[in-house]
């Protein structure tokens, strides 16, 4: 069975309707459900001024604070959780997060985007699906 299960949020409703299909998976096989939020670089639009390194540090700092609301959430379910915020571009840094902790499934929400919306925004769900090393199960959200 798994034993760590990789949750990608982003901070949206819609990414923490993949918890429940998650959490009930980690209860079957005793797994670890681990965390996981990407913030992309932070590009000021052009002849912005803007602190550079203020920024990110504190973005990663509401992300980690997120992450651990969830994390202690789960725990007090009796689950055992951890979290990690990352750094790049999202679909790359889940991969590459997921293969360097052995990650045996990832669990999250795709948008369901169709036709020109995908298009243009892409799929970080689609990308994922086809460069990871593990299965990956895509929970669609309930409209609301």
């Amino acid at each position: 069975m798994f034993k760590k299960i990789l949750v990608p949020l982003d901070g949206s409703s819609f990414s923490e309707e993949a918890l429940p299909h998650a959490r009930e998976l980690a209860l079957c096989g005793d797994a670890e459900i681990i965390l996981a939020r990407v913030d992309e670089p932070y590009e000021p639009p052009p002849g912005a001024f803007v602190v550079a390194t203020a920024i990110p540090e504190a973005v990663q700092l509401t992300a980690g604070e997120y992450l651990e609301q969830i994390v202690s959430r789960l725990q007090l379910a009796g689950l055992k959780a951890s979290s990690a915020v990352l750094d790049g571009k999202v679909p790359d840094a889940l991969l590459k997060f997921a293969k360097s902790e052995g990650v045996d499934l990832i669990v999250m929400s795709t948008h369901g985007r169709t036709g020109l919306s995908r298009l243009l925004m892409g799929s970080v769900a689609e990308q994922v699906v086809h460069g990871a090393h593990c299965p990956v199960l895509l929970v669609r959200p309930q409209m609301q």
